[in-house]
């Protein structure tokens, strides 16, 4: 009998052993590389800080959003054309909407970002204004909006409501790129169907601080935030970044890769999102 228990007993933990290894570990949470202000220089000529963004994806084959700053398509030099072009062909690109101007302008005792104390019928004038260059330059309007950022006067309901609408109308709009949690404005968009909202989560990105690519920091917060979440939008400012500050992006891209964390355009990850469960 002790030789039939301790069999049965041994039979069990091997099948528990076995149920053990097979239980999938839970999927690495995706991720959007949003990177920011992609704009010419007062030359009109594109950085080689960016020119090295658009190699390192077609090197690495990662695939990038990249804002840009509709103003710099109005007086586009022919380089910077064909590396929009180079870019958009690659397969490895999707160019968002940034503003047209990114500019800060005072309003009042404050400074405003380029959307911020603006009317409906303004920011769709903008919105209107930059999606013909980007049609124009690009070949494609955009489908994703991230908001510029700057000043020190914080949108106002109005204003959020106004963008919204707007969103709602524009044609090829499909993402907002949304710059805190969400709330009821935010919910009410995606439940439209229109255009989904991406929320952000500030202690999982790229740059910790603001400019300052940090490995350390982007793992420790995707490890704290990950469970619960389906995505991260990552924001990024390369320009800003020298060759130290590059080196510790190229890690984080590492970083990623080893751990096969999957790298999503806004448009691929918002239609996975809302597409029907299983």
């Amino acid at each position: 009998m002790r030789l039939l228990w301790l069999a049965l007993a041994l039979l069990s933990a091997a099948s528990a052993s076995v149920a053990s290894a097979q239980t999938p570990a839970a999927a690495p949470v995706p991720v959007v590389l949003k990177l920011d202000d992609v704009r010419t220089n007062d030359n009109g000529h594109l950085s080689a800080r960016w020119r090295r963004v658009g190699d390192f994806a077609r090197e690495r084959q990662i695939k990038v959003a990249l804002g840009v700053i509709a103003d710099s398509l109005e007086t586009a030099k022919p380089d910077y054309v064909r590396w929009l072009d180079a870019m958009q062909e690659s397969g490895l690109v999707e160019f968002w909407f940034h503003g047209y101007d990114h500019g800060v302008r005072p309003v009042g005792d404050k400074q405003a970002a380029e959307f911020t104390a603006r009317s409906y019928a303004e920011q769709k004038a903008i919105f209107a204004k930059s999606q013909t260059l980007a049609l124009a330059k690009i070949g494609a309007s955009f489908r994703t909006y991230g908001p510029p950022g700057g000043g020190n006067l914080h949108p106002s309901a109005e204003d959020m409501e106004a963008t919204a609408r707007v969103l709602s109308e524009d044609p090829s709009m499909r993402v907002w790129l949304y710059p805190k949690p969400h709330d009821a404005l935010s919910r009410a968009l995606s439940a439209s169907g229109k255009v989904l909202v991406l929320d952000r989560v500030w202690q999982v990105n790229l740059e910790q601080p603001l400019f300052v690519p940090n490995l350390a920091k982007f793992v420790e917060g995707y490890e704290k935030h990950a469970a619960g979440r389906r995505y991260f939008v990552l924001q990024g400012h390369p320009n800003k970044w020298d060759d130290a500050r590059w080196a510790e992006f190229v890690k984080i891209i590492d970083h990623l890769q080893a751990n096969r964390i999957p790298i999503v355009f806004p448009s691929e990850l918002a239609a996975t999102l809302s597409a029907p469960a299983p």
